[in-house]
């Protein structure tokens, strides 16, 4: 009986070939339909204390976070984006444009920027520069932040589930800023970029601040008084405290759709863009360029985790 196994290997080998050329084929077909879109979820690498918690970090401009920072930056390489947006309002672009330029010119070194330990200009321009002074474009949109009216009420009126929250959230922070201390840049990221991650953000708006109401209209009290909240003074009557956890949400969700908008207006066929900015916006971006069939999301997760 004649051996069988040479003619079975090389079909078998055939058709692994066959496999791999049309699954080459395929990588190249998607890669050139629509809008690719990597959204970095990130943390303030210059700590500016916006948030109603912050991120504690180190000296980012030492040694080993310079190279950390360039480990980032050399993994995003590999996305090969056309463009590059940052959190910064559009207002800022000529200045952004003016140093982006005199930084790809060696005039000037991120030392030199005011506040150039911002990630926008860490991972942003660094990364620009090695993509040959790729387009570094402001997307930001500033919003109302309602969360401190949320709060003085959610602590006058005694929301236990808001409360317990607020409590539980601020002991995470205090975990993960030490964990951030401890790991390196491009692990912090991964981790932000997980998906559990980003849902735990989300679950702030999505089943807690969107309960809190002004029950006892103490906010209209608290106003006759001439009084403020936390720094802020009462002069927003044109949203609704009663019901202020669905303020407090719709203007977020409002900020994120002017951002959104923002990206529709930079974005043209066949671009392939990285969306640099705070983890807190992921959950919503996300779900509104998934919704858009003209985008193709990549996660950056199978770049951080390389």
């Amino acid at each position: 009986m004649k051996n069988k196994r040479p003619v079975l290997g090389l079909i078998t080998l055939l058709l692994l070939l066959g496999c791999q050329q049309e699954n080459e084929k395929q990588i190249k077909s998607d890669s050139s339909k629509g809008i690719s879109v990597m959204l970095l979820g990130v943390y303030h690498f210059s700590n500016p204390g916006q948030d109603s918690y912050n991120t504690e970090i180190d000296d980012y401009e030492s040694v080993k976070r310079q190279k950390e920072i360039k480990e980032v930056v050399d993994l995003l390489e590999a996305f090969k984006p056309t463009k590059i947006l940052v959190e910064f309002s559009p207002e800022k672009q000529t200045e952004i444009d003016s140093l982006y330029n005199l930084y790809l010119e060696n005039q000037i070194t991120l030392k030199d920027i005011q506040g150039g330990i911002n990630e926008v200009y860490q991972i942003g321009f660094r990364l620009g520069k090695q993509l040959d002074g790729i387009e570094v474009i402001a997307i930001d949109h500033n919003g109302n932040w309602l969360a401190p009216y949320a709060d003085f009420i959610a602590d006058t009126l005694v929301f236990e589930d808001y409360l317990k929250y607020d409590s539980t959230y601020a002991q995470s922070v205090k975990e993960k800023n030490n964990l951030f201390l401890e790991s390196s840049i491009r692990q912090n990221l991964a981790y932000l970029n997980e998906q559990e991650k980003i849902l735990e953000n989300h679950n702030y708006y999505n089943n807690v601040a969107i309960k809190v109401r002004d029950t006892a209209n103490i906010m209209f009290t608290y106003q006759e008084k001439n009084e403020e909240i936390d720094g802020l003074p009462y002069q927003m009557r044109s949203f609704d405290f009663n019901n202020i956890g669905v303020e407090l949400v719709a203007e977020w969700y409002k900020r994120n759709l002017f951002i959104y908008r923002n990206i529709l207006e930079n974005s043209e066929e066949s671009d392939r863009i990285l969306v640099i900015i705070g983890s807190g916006h992921i959950f919503y971006l996300n779900q509104l360029l998934s919704d858009n069939p003209k985008f193709k999301l990549i996660n950056p997760i199978e770049l951080l985790t390389n």
